[in-house]
């Protein structure tokens, strides 16, 4: 008999920045190498022969945490990667539910009906999967295989795998990063002896502790911004909110307002310094939107937007010991340089293989 770990990776970029990371590359967050610390420690008297992840960063980094204690290889395949999500690669799921309603629904709750331009088909990624995994459960014959892959992929194999047709899949709950299903495989045959297990994770360590896009809530609103080129006039108001909090005008290069649905939530500027350098000039959520994790998505569409003109390094300078410097450390900022008022944080934001 032939056992089969199948786990996704940790926390990276696109479950915080709440942007819709198919093959787009996403640095595992600092909460995510914690998971994957627990993943190490869930496998550490596991006996495992050989290591397959889908070739995208955040799975390969995932993979480490078993690979690594056994001296194993980690075998790096496209066929287990994430749905090729076409135009919506890197887009805010703030915009995605705002702008293209149906094809959203359709993402979540049938996705056999899901299509955008240039993207993979929900039956493509079925069939790569279900090729690639009874490829290498027959090639290791009584042994002990390890995949690591991503949400979507594994949802729908598991979909085919249990003969749960496209519109009922909200059937199989969505599985949190670094859960883990294990299948074994005789005679030609899967069995399912567990899935989507996060066992080895605390309600800190967890992303879904966190979220609640996933839950079943009747009375669930989104958490997901979108986002609109800042403009004067129409988004004075807001402006006039930060000067009054802050105590100083918002002024930056490239500037965008934030909004929860149709509510005018926040706003983040920022600039580019220099050939690898951008900075984050200023961010700012309305007090009713503040304290409810959505600082993030600020920094993260700044991500976005310097990624694309190639830069390498993000700054930000914010008061010292203010909640501005934890959430920054918290997302992977490090300190710099510091004033007797402010201090000066870096994040390496390179995405890209030389």
């Amino acid at each position: 008999m032939t056992k089969i770990f199948l786990i996704r990776h940790a926390e990276a970029e696109g479950n915080i920045f709440r942007r819709a990371h198919g093959h787009q590359q996403g640095q595992i967050t600092k909460r995510g190498h914690v998971q994957i610390k627990q993943l190490r420690d869930r496998f550490k008297d596991e006996t495992i022969d050989v290591v397959y992840s889908s070739d995208l960063d955040r799975t390969c980094v995932t993979a480490t945490a078993v690979a690594e204690p056994r001296g194993l290889e980690i075998h790096k395949t496209p066929d287990l990667r994430e749905v090729n999500m076409g135009a919506w690669e890197d887009m805010a799921w703030g915009d995605i539910e705002y702008h293209h309603k149906e094809m959203g629904y359709n993402f979540g709750f049938d996705p056999a009906r899901w299509h955008v331009a240039s993207s993979e088909t929900y039956e493509a990624v079925i069939a790569r999967m279900t090729r690639f995994i009874n490829t290498v459960a027959e090639r290791h014959n009584d042994q002990t295989i390890a995949l690591f892959s991503h949400g979507f992929a594994i949802r729908s194999f598991f979909c085919r795998l249990m003969n749960i047709e496209s519109k009922d899949c909200t059937k199989l709950p969505y599985c949190d990063n670094t859960a883990v299903a294990l299948l074994s495989y005789d005679n030609g045959v899967f069995h399912i002896e567990y899935q989507g297990d996060n066992s080895h994770l605390c309600y800190e360590e967890s992303t879904f502790a966190h979220q609640k896009w996933w839950r079943d809530d009747k009375n669930w609103v989104t958490e997901n911004l979108r986002f609109t080129k800042l403009d004067a006039k129409r988004d004075a108001q807001l402006r006039q909110s930060y000067c009054t909090d802050v105590g100083k005008e918002p002024c930056a290069e490239l500037e965008y307002m934030a909004y929860l649905a149709d509510d005018p939530a926040g706003i983040v500027g920022f600039d580019v310094l220099n050939e690898h350098r951008g900075e984050i000039k200023y961010m700012y959520l309305l007090p009713e939107f503040q304290n409810q994790n959505l600082g993030v998505q600020l920094i993260g569409t700044a991500i976005a937007d310097l990624r694309k003109l190639r830069k390498r390094h993000l700054e930000i300078t914010v008061p010292k010991d203010s909640p501005a410097q934890k959430l920054c450390s918290k997302h992977g900022f490090e300190v710099i340089s510091e004033s007797k008022s402010d201090v000066l944080m870096e994040k390496d934001i390179k995405n890209w293989h030389i």
